[in-house]
């Protein structure tokens, strides 16, 4: 391979040393995230795998070199890839794919030496692998952006690999590059475009788009723990009233029930905290599983939720809480050997536009209060204005 090519794939390796350092930052902020340093490391052994190709020895030495370093950053980028979706490769897997494909380069380095197929072999071997990786990150990825990003990295990079087997096979190459004059002859090949422009445009191009999506993640995560609560998963204060703030912008009328567990001092006495922790937790898991009416629900007190119901009437929130209650009452919660039963007072505000998220829960509140006036596990109703 010409001086100049590999100088232009050496651009493109320094690049990604510094995207590499990226990762490695976001996983020094968030020591959890292991596929980070996955991305990070490929990034390294692939570095390497190209310095091998330059160094002053036999080709049939660098070449086989490279045949293991290589494979080893693509097993590592499909180890992170998979790692983020909650996947693993497996460590037989990895070391299958490492083992068979740099003994299938040393083949064609050493037993009988053939350029073409080190650059079919490596570029076949490593596309099937992505692509599989690929069908493992579709199978279980979530409508959401960062999802579709990573999977169409996957796929860019799959594809561009795929197509260097095709110029390769297209391409006349010396049977191996045993003199200058053979050097000089694949300069310009398809095959050399191909590798060169993988090199130094599509690989980092799906890398920043993966540093992009860690960072997002990231983002999202910490987004997450400020505005969610820790026991139950639920929106906290903070978050409910973030949410409650968009939603209620479009809204023309709308409808917020707050609920309080009665007398869970004494469930807390009966099954300790812990078990009061697990009568929460099972509350929250009613309200995650009621019906949909577009509702924001959220855990804002000690035993104190939330549900704001937009474009709700009065008799539709008054079903729903009196749903919710029902499944509340016909639970028993259990704890290391205790058991207790639950019920919950529920206070439904009603408004039409214009209105204030303080004010509806200040109505809200008073339905509340009624509902524990009236001997509590009951349903109360205000409509404010």
């Amino acid at each position: 391979m010409s001086r100049g090519l590999l100088a232009v794939i050496d651009l493109g390796s320094f690049t990604l040393i510094g995207v590499g350092m990226g990762f490695v930052v976001l996983w020094a902020i968030d020591r959890s995230r292991v596929h980070t340093l996955c991305y990070a490391g490929m990034i390294a052994f692939g570095f390497a795998a190209n310095v091998a190709l330059s160094l002053n020895a036999g080709v049939a030495l660098t070449s086989s070199v490279h045949g293991i370093l290589l494979p080893i950053g693509f097993v590592l980028l499909a180890e992170g890839l998979l790692r983020r979706s909650g996947q693993r490769l497996g460590r037989v897997a990895a070391i299958s794919v490492v083992v068979v494909l740099a003994a299938l380069v040393w083949y064609f380095a050493y037993v009988t030496p053939l350029l073409v197929g080190r650059i079919i072999t490596q570029n076949l071997g490593i596309a099937v692998l992505l692509m599989w990786t690929a069908a493992r990150l579709r199978a279980s990825a979530r409508p959401r952006l960062t999802d579709r990003v990573t999977l169409s990295a996957t796929a860019l990079l799959s594809a561009a690999l795929l197509a260097n087997v095709v110029l390769a096979v297209l391409s006349e190459l010396p049977r191996d590059l045993t003199s200058d004059a053979d050097i000089d002859a694949i300069a310009g090949s398809l095959a050399v475009v191909g590798i060169t422009v993988v090199s130094a445009v599509v690989l980092p191009t799906a890398v920043v788009a993966l540093l992009a999506v860690s960072a997002v993640d990231l983002v999202e995560d910490l987004r997450f723990e400020r505005d969610c609560d820790q026991l139950t998963g639920l929106l906290n204060r903070r978050g409910f009233t973030e949410r409650a703030g968009t939603v209620l912008r479009d809204a023309t009328s709308c409808a917020l029930i707050l609920a309080d567990l009665d007398f869970f001092k004494e469930v807390n006495d009966g099954l300790g905290h812990a078990g009061g922790d697990v009568a929460l937790e099972s509350f929250a898991e009613v309200l995650r599983t009621a019906p949909d009416i577009g509702q924001v629900t959220a855990r804002v007190g000690g035993e104190e939720f939330a549900v704001l119901a937009p474009d709700v009437g009065a008799a539709e929130a008054v079903a729903f809480a009196e749903s919710i209650r029902a499944r509340l009452a016909a639970m028993i919660v259990s704890y290391n050997g205790a058991s207790a039963s639950l019920t919950a007072s529920f206070g439904v505000a009603t408004a039409r536009t214009p209105f204030s998220l303080p004010d509806l829960m200040d109505a809200a509140d008073s339905a509340l209060y009624d509902a524990k006036a009236n001997g509590r596990d009951c349903t109360a109703v205000r409509e404010h204005r």
